[in-house]
């Protein structure tokens, strides 16, 4: 199910500006992250792949009514270093897709949020429930909206056109219940949605503008969404399920050290090599 991303580009991620609260703390924070990290020493420790055949996408913004879409994925232990994620914008009311100046790497505004499992029929953890599936954990989650990379992917068969994001989490406080870090726990069940940030690029707040794209492959329970237009906060449901979808994303990690190592030594190795064959 895991493999190394093969669209991925030798570069840095993009410096993160991100407007973070962690419900449960009394203080918003405001803050830039802007540290690097190379693309090519990252790789996904989970990954759901874009179906680019006739995948479909569901709406997802932020915004007071929402809807938000959630996907939950298992946890290896190994701390977050960002995600990684696949959408398409939608049809306005004239059945055009929204002018919202997509293109190649610009700059968006997504809401991220990342919650703790609730398990089906648990009437503890979740206020709006309980729900004969699982879902977001209510209470202490963590949310922010941050500027990310969108570059163009491809169209699908059905004449879709898909858009990928990157987000780093490097120099981001983590979510409370990890203890303000990104180290979850090993074996663990967390859901992240993302969001995006609605009125950007003229278009109107109330519009439909876009939806996280459907991955070809189906892990663990179902993607969530909330009811649209329920007054309040849209990331505590109530939820529906999305039966038979689950969205498209990753979730990325930095390698051990010890394999960072063994790669540079592999370079190395060739650059040694390299000049060997140059000098004889």
């Amino acid at each position: 199910m895991m493999r190394q991303l093969s669209s991925i580009k030798v570069g840095l991620f993009p410096s993160t500006l991100a407007f973070l609260f962690i419900l449960g703390a009394s203080a918003v924070w405001f803050a830039s992250a802007a540290q690097a990290m190379p693309l090519q020493h990252v790789k996904p420790k989970w990954s759901q792949l874009p179906d680019m055949d006739q995948g479909t996408d569901q709406v997802s913004m932020h915004r007071s009514l929402g809807p938000v879409v959630a996907d939950d994925f298992r946890s290896d232990g190994r701390p977050i270093a960002g995600f990684h994620w696949w959408g398409s914008y939608l049809m306005d009311p004239t059945g055009q897709e929204w002018d919202a100046g997509q293109g190649l790497e610009r700059t968006v505004q997504f809401e991220i949020s990342f919650h703790q499992d609730c398990p089906a029929n648990d009437a503890t953890c979740n206020n709006s429930g309980p729900f004969p599936f699982s879902t977001p954990r209510d209470g202490s989650y963590f949310s922010a909206v941050f500027d990310v990379e969108e570059d163009f992917v491809g169209t699908t068969a059905g004449g879709e056109n898909v858009y990928e994001y990157w987000v780093s989490l490097v120099g981001v406080p983590g979510p409370s219940f990890l203890g303000g870090t990104w180290e979850e726990v090993a074996g663990e069940i967390y859901w992240v949605d993302f969001a995006w940030a609605a009125g950007q690029f003229g278009t109107p707040f109330a519009g439909d503008v876009w939806g996280w794209h459907e991955s070809f492959q189906h892990n663990l329970d179902f993607a969530v969404t909330t009811a649209p237009g329920v007054v309040g906060n849209p990331h505590i449901g109530p939820w529906a399920l999305l039966d038979g979808k689950d969205m498209a994303f990753e979730v990325l990690v930095v390698p051990e050290p010890s394999t960072l190592a063994l790669l540079g030594f592999g370079l190395a190795g060739l650059g040694f090599m390299s000049r060997r064959k140059r000098d004889g």
